[in-house]
Formats: structure tokens, sequence, C-alpha cells
């Protein structure tokens, strides 16, 4: 196209014009590819059993146990300490990302940012914030409407969601923020709560690879039973097992960079 131009310009004007006339295109065109927005870049989210690729509908290495649903909330990417916004689409917007799958379609198993996350330290929170956390869930935008993910507007929205289906009953793990005090369930809290259990998870990051989610280490010390599910009840003794390994009040074993 540009010597489309430059053939024309050439038929019209003399020879020292017709130069300066190619050098402007020339650097019109180098300042346009310069100013061109960085490509959005994904990173995949997998999900795992001792490092072996699991999924809804197939039995769990716990006798007679599957998923059900496992959905959770990632938000505040850093890398090396700088923010890393996110593509807003109907699983994210530019803070917090809903992830995972309610058993009943595909989910959504990947992070979109607005820029390639280049190498090096990659830091998140498992959980929505504070400012965002008691929404009503029927007036807000994507990703935070989801009803199911959402307790109430005391305590907020469940970060984390894992249900599972037995023989006999069903067990979960839900995680999110307690000891939230308002007026009423249907109030939000105008101090901040006594638990908030938001992890920060920090990873080394090398380009192409996948952000792993092992569940095994929560039942490397728990059996699950009818009567052992966790709402993130600090007193309840299930919990005390498997907040740790999220990170609350301990090292967090979910989490890992794999290839």
């Amino acid at each position: 196209m540009v010597w489309q131009i430059v053939a024309l310009i050439n038929d019209k004007m003399p020879f020292y014009k017709q130069i300066i006339k190619v050098l402007a295109l020339i650097c019109c065109a180098n300042l346009l590819a310069s100013c061109q927005k960085p490509q959005p870049a994904a990173i995949s989210v997998q999900l795992l059993w001792q490092g072996q690729p699991i999924a809804c509908g197939q039995a769990l290495p716990l006798e007679g146990w599957q998923l059900e649903q496992i959905q959770f909330y990632l938000a505040d990417f850093q890398l090396n300490g700088q923010p890393q916004k996110l593509v807003v689409n109907d699983w994210q917007d530019q803070q917090v990302s809903l992830l995972g799958t309610d058993c009943h379609s595909a989910g959504q198993w990947q992070i979109f940012f607005e820029q390639p996350v280049a190498n090096g330290e990659l830091s998140f929170t498992l959980g929505v914030p504070a400012s965002l956390n008691h929404q009503n869930p029927l007036t807000v935008k994507s990703p935070l409407q989801q009803s199911d993910m959402h307790w109430s507007w005391q305590n907020g929205y469940k970060f984390f969601r894992l249900d599972m289906q037995g023989a006999t009953g069903g067990w979960s793990m839900h995680l999110g923020s307690t000891g939230c005090s308002s007026a009423s369930v249907m109030r939000a809290p105008t101090a901040p709560c006594v638990a908030p259990n938001r992890p920060q998870v920090k990873l080394q990051y090398q380009q192409g690879a996948k952000l792993s989610l092992d569940l095994a280490p929560l039942f490397a010390s728990l059996t699950p039973a009818q009567d052992n599910s966790c709402m993130s009840d600090p007193n309840q003794k299930s919990c005390q097992t498997l907040l740790p390994t999220f990170g609350v009040d301990g090292a967090q074993q979910l989490w890992s960079i794999a290839p």
C-alpha cells in the first residue's frame, strides 16, 4: 500500500519532494506501529491431584467421592510488585477473575491479562478484595453476580468453593471471610471482618507455564465425611486442618507453577 502511494507521488511532484514525502510516510508507519497496544495474554489453570489432572465425573483418589463443583476467585495480580490488569470479559473484571467449573459446563480455566506476563514473581490473592466483598450479587456485574458463590451481604463471597458427592451424601469446603459484624445479614459490615481469610500466593513464574491447583494436600490429614464439611469456622476441627493448606495461618500447599 505504501509503495502504491509512492508510485502515485512519483508521477506528480519533483524528485526532492518525492523523497521528503516517502520519509514522512515511513515515519508515520513507524509511529503507528509503536502505538499499537500489546496483545492480551493468558495463563492457563489446571486442576490436579498429586500432579495428575482431574475433572468432573471422574472418581477421585478418595473412596467413593467425585467433584460436584470447584470454583474460586483470584484477585490483585502482581508481577514483581507491579499490578497486572485483567481483560474484562464474562469471567473477570480488571481486578478479579472467577475460575473453575460448576460441573454442568466446561467452566473457565484461563486468566486473561491486558499485557503479556513476563518472568518473575507472580503474586495474587485467593478471594474477593474487601472493597468489593460485601455487595448485592443481584446488581453487581460479572464476575461477582453468581449467587451460589455468595454467602450474604454481611459475610460476602465464597472465595473458594469445593463440593464433592459421595455414596451417602455430600462434602464441602467453602472459604470466605468470617467474624463479619453488621446490623443483619442483609447489611454490609462497617468494620473489617475478624477473619478475612484472603491468603496471598507468591510463585516464580516462567512465560508459557501453567498455574496448578492440586487438591490432594487438603485431604492429607482429613478423610471427608458428612459431618466434617468446612465453612471457614475457625472453631471447627476440620477447618483447623484445612485452612492452613490455603495459606490461612500456615504455608499454602495448593498452588504451584508447572510447565
